[in-house]
């Protein structure tokens, strides 16, 4: 846990993906080996999804934060293999440096340092643990956990309400605006230029669908409709233009009335 807490936010900047490393760090052993939870069990402990922790799962693999263990040890504990999760061992070697330790019968004079850079024993004792940065003491450490995992809330958080607002249906009603993103994607997607949402058609859409207070839609759904709307009427308004010019076209004529001629 401490090597992962250590790791800089350049190195591994994405939030959950950091998060995820956490939580796994947490079932490894004294030298970062051995964990295997469950994508369920890591979903219960961040609170994300288990298809998103599978795909951070996946980035920290490729990334070589981690990679896949010893699968045996989850097989000692699950016989069934279409339940047993992954095996992974964290590369501990890539936050923090490996403390030298002092060795019975170790060479070089006895002091227990090897000839090897970065202080990495030739031959680590069974178990050997990677020490964490000086630097970091437990109480640090506590400190940035409770500071990552409420940056990570907090995110997550901000994430879930803004995909929930967009989610969200409702009928439309005088004050709406359209957002300027989704509205802008439409009006790119429908072929219409910027300037062709005015204030009078945005007026009559809205007024249209008020007196409809039954068609309940979310923000897209509303822009999708608004730019549709706004096509067709820009149809209409161009056929009536070709009517009007045409030979004989009379704008007082009121034959219709009678139903018969002028």
């Amino acid at each position: 846990m401490a090597w992962a807490l250590a790791l800089p936010k350049q190195v591994l900047e994405n939030p959950a993906a950091r998060h995820v490393l956490l939580c796994l760090a947490n079932y490894a052993g004294s030298d970062g080996r051995g964990a295997f939870p469950s994508a369920k069990t890591l979903s219960e402990d961040t609170g994300l999804g288990e298809r998103t922790v599978r795909l951070k799962l996946d980035e920290l693999e490729q990334s070589g934060f981690i990679l896949r263990g010893n699968q045996a040890i989850a097989a000692a504990y699950i016989d069934r293999r279409d339940r047993r999760p992954v095996v992974y061992d964290l590369q501990v070697k890539r936050g923090a440096s490996a403390a030298p330790r002092n060795e019975r019968g170790a060479d070089n004079g006895g002091t227990g340092c090897s000839s090897q850079q970065n202080g990495v024993q030739e031959k680590a004792e069974r178990g050997a643990a990677a020490a964490p940065n000086t630097s970091i003491n437990h109480q640090v450490t506590e400190e940035q956990l409770q500071r990552e995992l409420s940056e990570v809330i907090a995110e997550q958080d901000q994430q879930a309400l803004a995909a929930s607002a967009d989610r969200q249906r409702f009928a439309m009603f005088a004050q709406w605006q359209p957002p300027a993103k989704p509205i802008a994607d439409q009006l790119a997607i429908a072929g219409l230029p910027d300037d062709s949402l005015t204030h009078e058609v945005l007026a009559g859409f809205k007024g249209f669908h008020v007196a409809r207070p039954l068609a309940v839609d979310s923000d897209a759904g509303w822009c999708f409709r608004l730019a549709t709307w706004i096509k067709r009427e820009r149809v209409k308004n161009a056929a009536a233009e070709v009517q009007a010019a045409a030979p004989g076209y009379d704008d007082d004529d009121t034959s219709w009335i009678n139903g018969g001629a002028k």
